[in-house]
């Protein structure tokens, strides 16, 4: 019993100390506080693709339980051909531009300015690229293609 009263201590000091951090953060503090980086795209330069691995071809998630995904399996083929593609976008186009899809699928690459990222690529053109070396390291970038926005002409693209 005493062990358990100690963490409950201990998990209320941490909260109390995480919260005296937010209160004190204007962010959290100023209700007109805007993020800077919110309508800006991060200033990544997309460089040539070295190496690209599919980790999950297809999955579906329940954003659009209506979606079928059927059909949808990305390659190493249509992912190289999507980062050839894409370009940053801001965080706000991404939440208020684009389409969310159900359909995604997910790997690494490899570019060749040596960055390297996990990447999550969706069936609408967005995608999710978490740098894991480079400058942009542990930094989320949003990607949008705008060729690869309808699934058959994004097969048909890729295939010549």
């Amino acid at each position: 019993m005493g062990k358990f009263n100690l963490a409950v201590i201990l998990l209320l000091f941490t909260c109390l100390s995480v919260a005296a951090e937010l209160k004190n953060d204007p962010k959290y503090t100023d209700p007109n506080y805007e993020d800077p980086d919110y309508y800006t795209p991060a200033p990544y330069k997309m460089t040539k693709v070295d190496k690209v691995n599919i980790t999950i071809a297809s999955e579906r998630d329940d954003y659009d339980p209506q979606e079928d995904c059927k059909g949808f399996a990305i390659t190493p083929k249509l992912a190289i051909f999507y980062f050839n593609h894409a370009r940053p976008v801001s965080e706000s186009d991404r939440m208020h531009r684009y389409v969310f899809s159900s359909c995604s699928a997910k790997g690494t690459v490899k570019f060749a300015n040596g960055d390297e990222a996990r990447w999550i690529i969706q069936r609408g053109g967005m995608a999710f690229v978490g740098m894991s070396q480079g400058k942009f390291k542990d930094k989320t970038i949003y990607l949008h293609c705008d060729r690869c926005i309808d699934w058959s002409n994004w097969l048909r693209a890729a295939k010549k």
